[in-house]
């Protein structure tokens, strides 16, 4: 998965693109799926760029 600063993209939503596909919605109601995600990018306003990293790209620790 990658990510991209979009201006063009409006702060608090995501532009995700996957071999065709298209999803357009608010970055909080974002759901991942498990999956083989190597083709994916996902796209957001410069603003919620850390947010996303945080969110998608960090390693999480274990739920106990």
């Amino acid at each position: 998965m990658r990510l991209h600063a979009n201006d063009k993209i409006a702060p608090g939503h995501v532009l995700v693109t996957r071999e065709g596909e298209i999803l357009l919605c608010r970055l909080a109601e974002l759901i991942y799926e498990p999956g083989d995600d190597s083709g994916t990018d996902m796209h957001v306003n410069p603003c919620n760029v850390e947010f996303a990293r945080a969110m998608w790209f960090e390693p999480k620790g274990r739920v106990q």
